[in-house]
């Protein structure tokens, strides 16, 4: 008889993931194992076909724990806050080899009908492998080309008339091609194009409006070492308030759901404040500078945000206490920090690009984890459903 190392569930000794929990199969360490010191105890797996042919006597497979560097303890420890267990490995290489793949235009055509009531996947079809998505690599080119005609026509051509589209295209390329990325890796396929869109300008705008009244909550004033917290809880919270409306219904109960719709709020937040930005200094140095960290800013910000609450809301209705719950409360703890160490003007002077840089790699660590931790949350709904039906 064998049970769940994370929860205590009886198994059935087949099955890779626990249909109590969603955590892979660790089996239990044998009795007499377990009076070994802990320095030398050994990790054991169940590895049920070669004890079902007779090719072990037990059912367990004794290995050695790999040592781990402090990047993996990390990511482990990330990956704990989303209430995981298992060793993760972000496949940094999975999510950019397709890019350099030849497509034909049927690909990406297939990916844009996502979401519709005939291209969304019933749950126990949705893939859980780790995603390859391209998609947004082709955005970029064609928002890219878009800009350099533009600017071709105002700084060689003397035409004034294509500044504004300098300005919006400008800020719109970096974001929006990183809002496709997260529409390709939702795995679900529940959330439409037009949908996304439509939360991406809608929820953009109401996002600034609802900071504007945040900010008018809390008095800010000036701008420097510790009031970058202040900015940083202001502008998080008044996204977070547009993500929880647009997440606040039963049907949108995936943690990919939030990364997605918290992308796509953070992606407007983003490209209007830099529109806005550039208009002010009428500057290409600062269109360049915020587009090259783009990246890990108010899109990647939100995307955690809205992953978080999904993580906590599930398939139920958004209610006070998931904006109590601590795992949901710890996740927005970590993007206000880091949204007011990436403004604090001390970092800034010190090391320039340098801080930013290294912020916009700790974001997305914890971006990546999330991704996981969503496709962990649909094989355990898989594997209960495939328990309950047996």
């Amino acid at each position: 008889m064998m049970f769940c190392a994370n929860c205590g569930s009886q198994l059935d000794g087949d099955e890779k993931f626990c249909a109590a929990c969603g955590q892979p199969v660790i089996a239990q360490m044998p009795p007499q194992q377990a009076t070994q010191p802990m320095m030398y105890q050994q990790q054991w797996q169940y590895p049920h076909a070669l004890y079902q042919q007779g090719m072990v006597q037990q059912p367990y497979l004794w290995t050695r724990p790999q040592e781990k560097g402090t990047l993996a303890s990390f990511i482990d420890n990330v990956n704990r806050m989303t209430g995981g267990t298992e060793h993760v490995e972000l496949k940094m290489k999975d999510l950019v080899e397709s890019v350099f793949r030849q497509h034909t235009k049927q690909e990406a055509e297939e990916i844009f009908i996502y979401g519709t009531a005939a291209t969304t996947p019933p749950e126990q079809y949705v893939s859980t492998d780790w995603p390859h998505p391209w998609l947004y690599s082709r955005v970029f080119f064609v928002l890219a080309v878009t800009m350099a005609c533009l600017l071709f026509m105002t700084q060689t051509m003397g035409n004034q008339l294509a500044a504004p589209g300098v300005i919006f295209i400008g800020a719109l390329a970096v974001p929006f091609s990183a809002l496709i990325f997260f529409f390709e890796v939702n795995a679900p396929r529940n959330i439409s194009i037009f949908e996304t869109t439509q939360i991406f300008f809608i929820g953009g705008v109401i996002s600034l409006i609802m900071t504007m009244l945040v900010y008018g909550f809390i008095g800010f004033e000036k701008l420097n070492n510790t009031s970058t917290f202040l900015v940083g809880f202001a502008e998080e919270i008044g996204k977070l308030i547009v993500i929880a409306y647009f997440l606040r219904g039963s049907e949108k109960k995936y943690i990919l759901n939030g990364l997605l719709i918290g992308a796509a709020v953070g992606a407007g937040f983003a490209v209007f404040e830099t529109a806005g930005y550039i208009a002010k200094t009428n500057s290409l140095a600062v269109l360049y500078l915020r587009a090259a960290l783009a990246l890990g800013g108010h899109v990647a910000w939100g995307s955690l945000t809205g992953a978080a609450l999904a993580m906590v809301k599930g398939s139920q209705p958004l209610r006070v206490d998931h904006f109590l719950d601590f795992r949901f409360l710890k996740f927005l703890l970590v993007c206000i920090v880091l949204h007011g160490l990436w403004d604090m003007p001390l970092l800034s002077h010190l090391l320039p690009l340098i801080t930013q840089a290294g912020l916009m790699v700790l974001v997305w660590i914890f971006v990546l984890v999330m991704l996981h931790a969503g496709l962990r949350q649909i094989s355990a709904q898989q594997a209960q459903q495939a328990a309950s039906q047996a």
